[in-house]
This record gives C-alpha cells, structure tokens and sequence, in this order.
C-alpha cells in the first residue's frame, strides 16, 4: 500500500514544491500587462438607469446579477448582467449617454488586447471562440463566451482571451499556467474540471494516505531499537 499511495504523495509534493516556489503574478500572466488602476471621476447613474429602461422595451429582464463599471478605449462602460428566461444575458451600456452597444467586434478585440501588453509583441494568430465551444479540458473552461483567443509570438507561448460581451481581457494563459494547471489536476485528483476537490477519488486517497502513515508509525514502534530497550529498562 505503501509503494502505491506512494505514487500519488509524490504527485502532491511535485505539486507543492512547484506552487510555493512559482510567481504567481508570472502564472496568470499578470507580468506581460499593463497594471495601471484606471478611475472614473463621475457617472451619471441616470443614463445607466436610461440604458436598462431601454433595454427592458425590447427584452424581458427577470432580475439583475450584476452591474460593473469598466474602462475601454478611455470611456466608461457598464457591464449589465441580467437573467431573461433563466439565461444569464450580457449588454454592455455607454456609461455617458445610456446607449445599448454592440458586442466587441474582432478588431476591437484585438487592439484592447495590444493596449493592455506592456511592451510590444506581435500575435500571431487569433480565434473566435463561440458558445459552448470549448469543454471541460479546455485551457479558456469555464470563461464567458464568445471571446477572442489571440496568441503571442513569446517564449512563454503567452494566449489573450478578450470577451465580446464583457469587453475585456477575462483570461491570459502561458505555459507558466499550464503546468500549474497540470499539476493542479493530480493535486487535486480531479481529471476532468480540474476543480472538484471533494470528488470520491481524492477522499479515498487521502483516507490511504493516513493508514499509510499511521503504519509507518507502528512499523517504526514494533522496530525500532530505542523503543525495545525502553520496554527492557520498564520490565526490569
């Protein structure tokens, strides 16, 4: 038991060692952008208001998830959440004037991607990623869709994702990340999303995991000279 649990406590230590030794600023890409905090000086929540009631004359809005206020190309824009027919829905909304805007379109996907990088590095290839198009093993899992995948000609084999719908950077993947995510996955023994950590399989290994201490324990009691001549000294 002991050479087969064995297997998986190097998994976890590999694991370990890797995650308390990595930068994780380096693992979600923070160190290729720009990390500016950018304020909006003042809203006027009645355009934002304005724009809701505009939306509500042409869709049916069964409540409200959330409203964010991002920045993009240098003016306000308001990330409207809503749920209509139980779907969660996106509308972004010009903070300024209340005006309903578009999903980003590709190109402005693309340049909200180069204004973010701190230096210049050309992309080498970008990818429209549609609606459920990518599954439970996908590096972008679990991210709003549709997005823009823009691939970096870096040594890190850095990837952007942009949301057309949120209208900015919601992922940045190298291969930093990779291998994080890699060793994540026998970390956590969930092969599949990568996040389940109270999945059956990890319960029972750890559950292993603690016999096979205990017994090295005991192992070491019934052996272990210290303890005989202890027990020798008591009896006489």
């Amino acid at each position: 038991m002991g050479v087969f649990i064995g297997i998986q406590f190097l998994f976890w230590t590999l694991g370990g060692l890797y995650f308390s030794w990595n930068n994780m600023d380096d693992v979600h890409g923070d160190t290729l952008l720009k990390q500016e905090k950018k304020h909006i000086e003042s809203i006027d929540f009645s355009q934002i208001q304005k724009g809701i009631d505009s939306l509500e004359n042409e869709i049916n809005i069964d409540s409200i998830h959330s409203i964010n206020l991002i920045e993009a190309f240098g003016k306000p824009l308001v990330q409207f959440k809503y749920f209509s027919d139980n779907h969660l829905k996106i509308q972004l909304i010009e903070a300024e004037t209340g005006n309903l805007r578009p999903p980003f379109s590709g190109q402005e996907c693309l340049e909200l991607a180069e204004q973010q990088l701190i230096e210049q590095i050309p992309i080498i290839k970008a990818e429209f990623l549609e609606k459920h198009s990518t599954g439970a093993h996908h590096e972008y899992r679990k991210k709003p869709l549709p997005a823009y995948a823009f691939a970096l000609d870096h040594p890190t084999k850095t990837t952007i994702y942009v949301s057309t719908e949120l209208g900015q950077i919601t992922s940045v993947r190298n291969n930093n990340w990779r291998r994080f995510d890699f060793l994540w996955m026998l970390h956590t023994m969930d092969y599949s999303t990568r996040d389940y950590i109270t999945n059956w399989v990890l319960r029972i290994f750890s559950v292993l995991g603690i016999l096979t201490i205990f017994s090295g324990f005991y192992l070491f009691y019934l052996t272990s000279p210290l303890v005989k001549r202890f027990s020798n000294i008591k009896s006489e």
